[in-house]
């Protein structure tokens, strides 16, 4: 029973680090993937305010809203 306890806790362990380094990877993803769409839209917000304020407002919204809305998901099940 020890024996088994341990390999079970050895397993856990290894699904909680590969679940953690899926996790930051995501992140690190769509940080570098939001600032090239930011990035890709400088062009045409030049000297346009109320533009850039616009394309932020969407962009925080959208990345926002469905980290919010996995979270919520998760919390439901």
């Amino acid at each position: 029973m020890t024996v088994a306890m341990i390999l079970l806790f050895i397993l856990l362990e290894a699904l909680f680090w590969f679940t953690l380094f899926i996790l930051i990877l995501m992140l690190y993803w769509i940080f570098f993937r939001a600032l090239k769409l930011v990035f890709s839209r400088s062009g045409k917000t030049v000297g346009k305010f109320v533009l850039s304020i616009s394309y932020s407002i969407t962009y925080t919204i959208l990345y926002l809203g469905w980290i919010f809305l996995i979270v919520f998901l998760a919390d439901m099940l």
